[in-house]
This record gives C-alpha cells, structure tokens and sequence, in this order.
C-alpha cells in the first residue's frame, strides 16, 4: 500500500466511504453533529502517509527477501532511500573507508556493526516473526551490541517482547544466547 501511495495517494481514498459521509454532512441539521460529520470526511479523504511508510518499513525487507526482490527495485518504484534504510535495506554505500560490498568480496569483515538506532531496531523486532536472539538483531538490521540490548530491554519492559531464556543447545563458544520472542 506504500508503494500506492507513493504511486497516487488518491487511490487508498474509499469512494464508497467518502460518499456515505458526504450524505451524513448533508443530513446533519445539529450544528455539532454537522462539525463531527465534516471532520470525519476529512479524515477519510485525508490520506495518512506516514502509516502507510511505518508498516512498509516494517515488513519490507523481510517480504523482499522471501520474493526475491531487489533493493533497486523499490528505488525505481520511488521508495526514498531514508525509508529504505529505515526498512533494514542495505545499498553497500561507502562506510568509512570500506564499503560492506568490498569486505564482503575481500572475504573480511567492515570492523563495525551497521550504525542503527534503538528506533529502528525496536521497529525492526517488532516486525519479525518466531523467536530471535540479540545476534539475529544485528545481522538483520545492524546496530551494536548495547544500542540492540537497549532496545530489546525498552521492549520486554513495554511488555512487547518476551526473554524465553537460554539457548538449550549450545555449542559454540562463550555463554549460550538468549531467545526472545513477540508477546501476542
């Protein structure tokens, strides 16, 4: 639906909707009950972007990733590289000397997790499905170690996100993970 509203805003407008309202501007007699009857009208022909942008950046790269979708394909349907970036997609831009892409390439690592905010990596989390750990978190989207901790514990204090404790089965070195998962 972003993808829509980016195309023609106009089109996510119920006729049906505006039309019943229009009728019910028209009916009210009450001057109170007129007023509400034109504020819903104009919330209905209003268009709210910004809901439409906040759902795309929470699901989009999973969904792109499970179609196949590359991320030069959302740029040519004119999805803003600030939303794209917001989303978790990863354009292997320069980065302080060495871009992602070249290191991968090398075979070697950048040094450094993606820069991301507790914002987006609590939007993030709460667009995933299943259980995750914090190391899920920052191959998904980035970020360091404590910025994700910090928004994983803001989220399991809001009662959004649930500690199902260690790993069982670990083998690897140092402690086992923790696990997290939404709380529906």
């Amino acid at each position: 639906m972003y993808l829509q509203y980016l195309a023609d805003p106009t089109k996510l407008v119920d006729p049906a909707s505006v039309k019943k309202l229009e009728n019910d501007v028209e009916k009210a007699k009450d001057p109170i009950d007129k007023l509400k009857a034109v504020a819903a009208l104009e919330r209905a022909q209003a268009v709210d972007g910004q809901f439409y942008e906040e759902a795309f950046i929470r699901s989009a790269r999973s969904w792109a990733e499970t179609e196949g979708i590359p991320l030069a394909a959302f740029k040519t349907m004119g999805v803003p590289d600030s939303v794209l970036a917001r989303a978790g997609f990863d354009d292997g831009r320069r980065r302080g000397g060495r871009n992602r892409a070249a290191a991968k390439r090398a075979g070697t690592r950048t040094g450094r997790a993606r820069s991301t905010s507790a914002e987006v990596i609590r939007e993030w989390v709460l667009a995933t499905t299943g259980s995750f750990t914090l190391a899920d978190v920052q191959k998904g989207i980035g970020g360091s170690p404590a910025t994700i901790k910090k928004a994983i514990d803001e989220l399991t204090e809001a009662g959004k996100v649930e500690n199902l404790g260690a790993v069982a089965e670990h083998h690897g070195r140092g402690r086992a993970p923790y696990h997290y998962s939404l709380k529906r």
